[in-house]
């Protein structure tokens, strides 16, 4: 019997030492997985994803946000290189009233090589807007979440295969979770060619389309609430889409650049397929910029660094589509000059199509505080199907001015937009609408986290856009106050 009993002791014993080698294991892989998400290393940053370079890595161009979110700023500090088992002491997982990863500092995982790798990004901008615009357009005094966005980006299988996905949940589309982005990206120069990483690379679903550098940025960095009247006037935003992009090394400096394919000029998450109602005309665009003078610090617009030496960014674009009138999710995009409403409501019936080209110039730069941003739109529309109708014409820009008058901190920014063209009249005669905006904007924590409230004065409004507040024929003052965090 004390035989029995003490081989049953042992048997306890022995399952009791299993389990607990079981549960460190299992806590010693989700520690492990934790150490696949990279939270800081710009480098990392331009492997993994637009939002990475769109949280843009957009490889080459990285939508330089994620950039912003992950480098930590000289104030708090640069990440922290872990060594040997250092992060075990750092990190910590388990269940505390709801699952949990916790970490005690920011460190730099060095995961840029790793071939699988998961980041959890988020952020969020809450608004209160108020107008006073003259009759008869609506008042407006409210707060709304303008941008609710969680990001899921990393790599699978490869360091040259990445991931891109975005959630939006915002107020002006009720209680609703959209997909904003979703996108594939495959890194063929490096892996199948052994060309240097982002020389030449796949992209493939739905995303920003490369055209202006206004949509390149992400709402994250902008200095005021929102983008200007004109960028959205000429916009072609997102669809989905095949693309190529990488970066030209064979020339004095560095060029980026991206080209694509896709369903249509502001087509977004239209629905597809025989219940659909786009046309079946593909539309095409590209972008190039570089960097042609200084080093262009982290932030794509502001000049947190204060820079001693003067950083220049040049960039230009291109889109053009055939539209047709069955494909009325397209033939109802375009707007006119100056009073907004769409194209397909002042042409005759019997125009079944038409071609449209745009084009955009871009610079930036930053020195000793200030920044400074311009681009300049072209589009003209032509080749009109059933009916006589001239080429029509359009063309703007926006320019912007910021400056910190607390480094860092605080910054006064000013900006005018303004579209002119003969679109509203069909050809007979040019009309315009301006934007004159200025700001001030306080950074807690550069563009992680700010406090910004713009005056705007719109002599006319040619745009119908949730997100600027702005809809056809607005004219008079709108003011908003945005606070922003992102992690």
């Amino acid at each position: 019997m004390r035989r029995i009993s003490n081989q049953l002791a042992l048997r306890k014993r022995q399952s009791s030492v299993k389990a607990d080698i079981l549960q460190v294991t299992m806590a010693g892989v989700m520690l492990a997985s934790i150490c696949m998400i990279p939270v800081a290393g710009a480098q990392d940053v331009v492997s993994a994803a637009p939002e990475l370079q769109g949280m843009g890595a957009e490889t080459g161009e990285v939508e330089q946000p994620v950039t912003d979110l992950l480098v930590s700023d000289a104030v708090f500090g640069s990440p922290r290189v872990p060594t040997d088992a250092s992060w075990f002491s750092d990190a910590k997982v388990g269940y505390d009233r709801g699952f949990v990863i916790a970490s005690q500092q920011e460190n730099n995982l060095q995961t840029g090589g790793f071939p699988f790798e998961l980041r959890f990004n988020g952020w969020g901008q809450l608004r209160h807007t108020i107008t006073a615009f003259e009759p008869p357009s609506n008042e407006l005094n409210q707060f709304q979440l303008v941008r609710g966005r969680l990001v899921f980006s990393g790599k699978a299988f490869n360091p040259d295969f990445t991931y891109f996905i975005q959630l939006d949940g915002r107020s002006t589309s009720g209680d609703g979770v959209r997909l904003l982005d979703y996108y594939l990206n495959y890194d063929i120069g490096h892996r199948q060619f052994g060309m240097q990483p982002g020389a030449l690379a796949f992209r493939t679903g739905k995303y920003k389309v490369p055209f202006t550098m206004s949509r390149w940025l992400s709402g994250r960095d902008f200095e005021f609430a929102d983008r200007s009247v004109s960028s959205i006037f000429f916009d072609v935003n997102r669809s989905f889409a095949w693309g190529l992009y990488g970066q030209l090394n064979q020339v004095a400096v560095p060029v980026h650049w991206e080209v694509a394919i896709f369903n249509g000029l502001v087509t977004g998450g239209a629905e597809t397929g025989s219940s659909g109602t786009l046309d079946d005309n593909f539309a095409y665009s590209g972008r190039v910029f570089a960097y042609p003078i200084g080093q262009w610090s982290t932030s794509p617009l502001q000049d947190f660094d204060n820079s001693n030496h003067l950083a220049v960014r040049v960039g230009a674009g291109f889109a053009t589509s055939t539209i047709e009138r069955f494909g009325s999710t397209e033939f109802s995009r375009l707007r006119v000059v100056d009073d907004g409403v769409t194209l397909a409501s002042i042409l005759s019936d019997t125009v079944e199509g038409y071609h449209v080209s745009l084009f955009a110039v871009d610079a930036s730069a930053k020195i000793a505080g200030w920044s400074g941003s311009f681009e300049y739109y072209f589009r003209s529309v032509d080749d009109f199907q059933g009916a006589a109708v001239s080429e029509l014409f359009d063309h703007g820009f926006w320019l912007q001015v910021g400056k910190f008058v607390v480094p860092g901190k605080v910054q006064l920014a000013v900006r005018w937009s303004r579209v002119q063209g003969d679109s509203g009249s069909l050809g007979a005669f040019a009309q315009s609408a301006e934007e004159i905006s200025a700001a001030i904007g306080w950074y807690f924590r550069r563009n992680q986290a700010k406090l910004v409230t713009d005056a705007t004065y719109l002599t006319d409004g040619p745009i119908n856009s949730s997100a600027l507040d702005i809809s056809p024929g607005n004219q008079g003052w709108l003011l908003r106050t945005q606070i922003q965090f992102s992690f």
